[in-house]
């Protein structure tokens, strides 16, 4: 379905009809290179100060039920997104770019009440209502792939 991360990147921001998404990966090497999560949000322009020491560490398939959730919903009013039908593929896409041992971390919490997953609380790292999103590290590269919605 993506040729490349181009391809992806389009469909992301042309598809998520609310907010605003944010999709971006460095290139790393742990040995010489080493990049706190922090320089990397503060580097693609996002706010690190509030979140520093307050990640919440998740695994594979916790991200990729987050950037499920952030792909089919809106956060502000619940409502399904044009990405929805799109969305399981497009979390996939994004987590295959990262090596199996990769660590995911968040700054949101989350509650599943009645097969209904939700944001509940997060740490912002935007001026956004609302934000959240996965942020994946490997040896290779790190990335983001994260959302916003206002109400």
């Amino acid at each position: 379905m993506f040729n490349s991360l181009e391809d992806f990147n389009n469909i992301l921001l042309t598809k998520r009809n609310s907010g605003s998404i944010t999709c971006s990966f460095k290139s790393i090497n742990n040995l010489r290179n080493e990049i706190t999560k922090e320089e990397f949000l503060e580097e693609i322009g996002h706010q690190s100060n509030e979140i520093k020491g307050r990640w919440e560490v998740i695994d594979k398939r916790m991200a990729k039920k987050i950037l499920e959730y952030i792909l089919s919903m809106d956060m502000a009013y619940d409502i399904d997104l044009e990405t929805k039908p799109l969305a399981e593929k497009l979390s996939n896409y994004f987590l295959n770019e990262f090596l199996p041992d990769a660590k995911y971390y968040t700054n949101g919490n989350f509650d599943e009440i009645d097969g209904f997953f939700r944001l509940s609380g997060w740490t912002s790292i935007t001026n956004s209502t609302f934000d959240t999103g996965v942020l994946a590290i490997d040896k290779n590269k790190i990335g983001i792939l994260w959302a916003e919605d206002n109400d």
